[in-house]
């Protein structure tokens, strides 16, 4: 049995005994300083006592609990203590043989708290104590579109961190032109165009419980508050998750109503799909197959603002206004969708409903990669290739890459 001292009495003295292998060390004392602790009862049956107690004793080792450990190393040496006695609990290198599992536990502690942080910090807006905006559902905002034949602007994080001049999707480095053109579009009045956020504030307990944690965690600090005073607590927003509607989920009949009516959108319609150069929307399934014709121009799947203008000026030279433009560009969509609009199309930023789509169909549990399309939550190596690309090929009209 080893016979180990821990040098600490104050905040993390706790910590460090609860993670010690009683089965393999024994606890003699804590050492402390501080003459107000010494002989106290704070970690009773253990006493507290002065470092020099230890003077010419018989021991394994000490265990320096305090995170500031450089002073109390200093101590050990001046009290002659041989340097392989001590283990200094806050070190990158733990001796495992006295800890119980110490590195697993430690990181396990810290991300408990954090979360623990995240879910207070969220709770007054999900419980609705605090303000958050008014957000219609998915459904209530397709079947509108299907009525009234408006388009749709997205904004997620990516959008909101943009506008906030702040990096945050891989795909779309940061900018500031882009960042003001969303910001306008954001305050849009103009009815044509419906608005959507991400339903970040309340009924999260409908996502999945790790999914849920990551949105309270990005909201966090100033991020909800920011979000907050960019909108119009008077005006009513749509759910920008309309196009995630499978993979976030705890109840996946949310897909089997919002598939059905996306694809009523584009019914007998003719659609052009304005994508990244690797999105493919619908190639390989049959979520386009009840549109009258699918065309695509294909852009760039990474900084497509970059070549925004030409992208946009392209789809006012060829494509009719009584199409259907299906936009997938990440946050350049936002902003395609609501210029189009402007000029009279219908436009919708459809975000990545068909990766949604395909691990609707096969009933993935968790976002993996589809063969021979781009998942922009994925960074990892992907296969582009298609085994068969004729009739995708053929669907292309302009190509912007």
């Amino acid at each position: 049995m080893l016979r180990v001292y821990i040098w600490g009495a104050g905040y993390y003295a706790r910590q460090v005994i609860e993670e010690i292998d009683n089965t393999k060390a024994k606890i003699l004392g804590i050492l402390d300083y501080d003459e107000r602790k010494q002989g106290s009862r704070m970690f009773y049956p253990i006493p507290v006592l002065s470092p020099s107690y230890i003077v010419g004793r018989d021991f394994d080792y000490i265990i320096i609990s305090v995170k500031n450990y450089e002073p109390v190393e200093n101590e050990c040496r001046k009290l002659r203590i041989e340097e392989k006695k001590v283990i200094t609990y806050w070190k990158e290198e733990p001796d495992d043989y006295v800890f119980k599992k110490r590195a697993k536990r430690v990181e396990g502690l810290i991300q408990e708290n954090k979360m623990l942080q995240y879910r207070l910090d969220s709770a007054p807006y999900e419980w609705g104590v605090k303000r958050t905006p008014k957000i219609t559902g998915g459904a209530g905002l397709l079947k509108k579109i299907i009525k009234d034949r408006s388009s749709l602007c997205r904004f997620g994080d990516g959008e909101f961190e943009i506008i906030r001049g702040n990096e945050r999707p891989w795909f779309q480095k940061l900018n500031q032109s882009l960042g003001r053109r969303l910001n306008e579009i954001l305050i849009t009045e103009d009815e044509r165009i419906n608005i959507a956020i991400a339903q970040d504030f309340t009924g999260l307990e409908r996502y999945k419980e790790d999914v849920a944690d990551i949105i309270r965690e990005y909201m966090f600090e100033d991020t909800r508050s920011c979000i907050l005073r960019l909108l119009d607590e008077n005006r009513v927003y749509y759910d920008a998750y309309v196009s995630r509607p499978y993979i976030i989920y705890k109840d996946k009949r949310n897909a089997d109503e919002i598939f059905p009516l996306f694809k009523d959108v584009w019914r007998d319609r003719d659609v052009v799909i304005v994508e990244g150069e690797y999105s493919r929307i619908g190639v390989g399934n049959d979520l386009m197959e009840c549109a009258c014709s699918v065309s695509r121009i294909i852009c760039p799947s990474r900084n497509a603002w970059d070549k925004y203008e030409t992208i946009l000026n392209k789809v006012l030279e060829i494509v009719p206004k009584k199409a259907l433009v299906c936009v997938s560009l990440g946050p350049s969509a936002t902003v395609l969708a609501y210029d189009l609009a402007k000029e009279g199309y219908q436009a919708l930023d459809i975000g990545q409903i068909d990766n949604e789509y395909e691990w609707y169909l096969t009933g993935a549990k968790k976002r993996e990669k589809i063969p021979g399309k781009m998942v922009a939550e994925l960074l990892v190596e992907q296969d582009f290739e298609l085994k068969d690309e004729a009739d995708y090929r053929n669907q292309i009209i302009a190509k912007i890459v």
